[in-house]
């Protein structure tokens, strides 16, 4: 009976035993190994994400997925992650919190990346969140973006270079023969003509080297005329022509000096001289009012001058002693 109660004993401490060790494995496992503090984020895709997926910052295990919550914000469903972190850990405000995986295989994790801020989250606040990037999302618009490219560009770059090839060949095969005859002949009248060139350009090395003697000469000829004289000669003609240089930068000075003067003049008599083209406009208007009588009256008035004149010339007593002019009233 005694032996009994000792197996018995030993069974209960043993199966305790054992669930204690399997509570405890569990919270290591799951980082409940201590006391915690809750944060959470909000996200619009939450796939893979449920309770007990694990919290990293940085790559460091410190905390777990508590709960999902769904909630409606703006006409919209959004989730609450909610997560437990070891006690004590600090967080800075502007660290970022994503949704992903290490690795393909890899289980789906919330991953806390540290910001660069010297003031930390308090616990209950919320972290700002990183949407999850979907590999198969990103690998069906590559996939979008190439057959795009494909219909777009590149069948049509093969059917021009096809038309292209097609085009090249047909004119190889029409007209490659002619242009090559007509190569081979231009190569044959070269062969044959190229004696005749190689003299010639003898030819116009010698003149090439005649021309530079001769320059070598006019040279000399140049360096021995500098004389002493001519050299002072040259300087008082380079000093001349500074002086005049400055004599004219001078004059182009007062130039624009006077034409400034003149530009003076005409802003200050603007008055004056609008009334004085008034004026001439007026004279210009009765001259060309009264010209017709202007040029009668000068007309008779030639006429009675050659008149005059036509009897001095047959008579030039008429100077000293004429006859009265006749009145037409007494006849």
């Amino acid at each position: 009976m005694r032996s009994n109660k000792i197996n018995y004993l030993l069974v209960g401490t043993f199966v305790i035993l054992m669930i204690g060790g399997l509570v405890v494995s569990v919270a290591w496992l799951l980082g409940q190994t201590g006391p915690t503090e809750s944060y959470h984020a909000i996200y619009r895709n939450v796939t893979g994400v449920k309770f007990g997926s694990q919290v990293f910052y940085e790559g460091y295990p410190i905390g777990q997925v508590t709960e999902v919550v769904p909630e409606e914000r703006d006409g919209r469903m959004v989730f609450r992650i909610n997560f437990d972190v070891s006690k004590g850990w600090r967080i800075p405000n502007n660290s970022v919190a994503e949704v992903g995986a290490s690795s393909l295989l890899s289980a789906i994790s919330l991953n806390i990346s540290a910001g660069d801020s010297q003031t930390a989250l308090q616990p209950g606040e919320q972290i700002t969140a990183n949407e999850a990037t979907n590999l198969f999302d990103v690998v069906e618009g590559v996939a979008g973006q190439i057959s795009n490219l494909t219909e777009e560009d590149i069948k049509p770059l093969l059917a021009n270079l096809t038309r292209g090839g097609g085009i090249l060949a047909d004119l190889l095969e029409n007209d490659g023969r002619v242009i090559f005859e007509q190569a081979r002949t231009l190569v044959d009248v070269l062969s044959m003509k190229a004696p005749v060139i190689v003299d010639q350009f003898g030819l116009f090395a010698g003149d090439l080297e005649e021309l530079g003697e001769s320059l070598s000469r006019s040279t000399e000829q140049i360096n021995a005329l500098m004389t002493e004289q001519n050299r002072e000669k040259l300087e008082g003609i380079l000093d001349n022509l500074d002086e005049a240089s400055a004599t004219l930068d001078n004059l182009m000075i007062e130039g624009n000096l006077m034409i400034g003067s003149a530009n003076e003049l005409m802003e200050n008599s603007q008055e004056d001289l609008a009334q004085t083209m008034e004026d001439l406009q007026h004279t210009a208007a009765t001259l060309a009012r009264h010209i017709d009588s202007i040029n009668h009256h000068l007309d008779g008035t030639s006429r009675n001058m050659y008149e005059f004149s036509r009897q001095i010339r047959q008579n030039p007593g008429l100077l000293l002693g004429g006859s009265p002019p006749v009145d037409n009233a007494t006849e």
